[in-house]
């Protein structure tokens, strides 16, 4: 009988990829049922000829402790039939290993880590072997250290969110010294500086809250699907968290040392902002629609003596009023 070589390398080709990496693994049966699904037809003692073949060439293993034999790519095996990655796919991903390895979950980490070092492998001899050292993520406030996270802690929650499902935790509210039995439905993830935050709906509220990770702990997950709020999304969440913080649009008038704003030249405040050198002196007054929050007067406040706002009047009197409050504390 005739056997077409390039129908069996396409049908040993399909296997591979239907293999798992270790812990992971895939029976003969159920090899069997993905190719038939894919449209080849293989008898089930050709798929064993054809796995026992293959491990022979590629780093696949057998756990053959139980009376079904399980076979799976070994736990460090290379990635070594997937298409070679070009330097611009191997630089990317290098920067994202680099950073933002605290938004994947540790197992998921552990599971593209050969992709890594596939992508390292192909830069090891180029000038981009190092283009993740020679970048860097600057904060635009002032850095402070993340709090401590209990790695269990964090992996229940990365997993009941991911699982659309409830779970049960220990809540020390800020300023409380005492942790709470807390019942939490997990609506999504979100990193203000250096503080991870659960957005999640809570029995005792009608609106999403926000708890710090860090506060959690005796993290249990369970089994009831997560409530979620009718076409809830994170970006509409935060969206809308941020307008609720604003007190809305307002022109800000502010007079500023010209070297002190050199930068909003090329970073304006806003669209219609404006640029008014001051005659005679070295001071300039900008001009910009901006909300009115507390992230405004934080940021103008950092420019201590350096800036003065002039419009609108109630924040001109807020700032005096911090000001105010600042000097007296400087001066008991």
């Amino acid at each position: 009988m005739h056997v077409d070589p390039f129908a069996t390398l396409e049908r040993q080709w399909a296997m591979l990829r239907m293999i798992p990496r270790f812990p992971r693994a895939i029976t003969v049966a159920a090899l069997m049922t993905a190719l038939r699904d894919a449209g080849f037809r293989p008898s089930r003692r050709t798929i064993e000829r054809d796995l026992h073949e293959l491990s022979v060439r590629f780093p696949i293993t057998v756990d053959d402790s139980g009376k079904t034999y399980r076979w799976s790519w070994t736990k460090a095996a290379l990635i070594e039939f997937m298409p070679r990655l070009s330097v611009s796919q191997s630089v990317t991903l290098s920067l994202a290993k680099a950073h933002v390895r605290k938004l994947l979950p540790k197992a998921m980490l552990d599971d593209v880590q050969p992709v890594f070092d596939a992508a390292e492998r192909e830069l090891a001899n180029t000038g981009w072997k190092d283009w993740h050292k020679r970048t860097a993520v600057a904060p635009a406030a002032f850095a402070l250290l993340p709090p401590k996270i209990d790695a269990k802690v964090l992996s229940d929650v990365q997993h009941a969110l991911a699982g659309r499902v409830c779970m049960t935790a220990k809540y020390r509210s800020k300023g409380s010294k005492t942790p709470k039995q807390r019942t939490i439905h997990p609506l999504g993830l979100l990193i203000r500086g250096s503080v991870q935050y659960l957005v999640c709906n809570l029995p005792e509220y009608k609106e999403p809250r926000q708890l710090a990770i860090h506060r959690m702990t005796n993290t249990v997950i369970g089994t009831e699907p997560c409530r979620e709020p009718h076409g809830f999304s994170m970006s509409r969440y935060i969206a809308h968290d941020l307008s609720i913080a604003s007190r809305g649009k307002i022109r800000l008038r502010a007079i500023f040392n010209a070297s002190s704003a050199e930068h909003l030249r090329e970073t304006a405040l806003s669209k219609y902002q404006t640029w008014r050198p001051i005659e005679g002196t070295d001071k300039v007054e900008i001009s910009a629609t901006v909300d009115d929050d507390v992230q405004l007067k934080r940021w103008l406040l950092s420019f201590g003596s350096e800036v003065e706002v002039t419009e609108p009047e109630h924040l001109r009197q807020e700032m005096a009023e911090e000001i105010e409050k600042a000097r007296r504390a400087y001066t008991k």
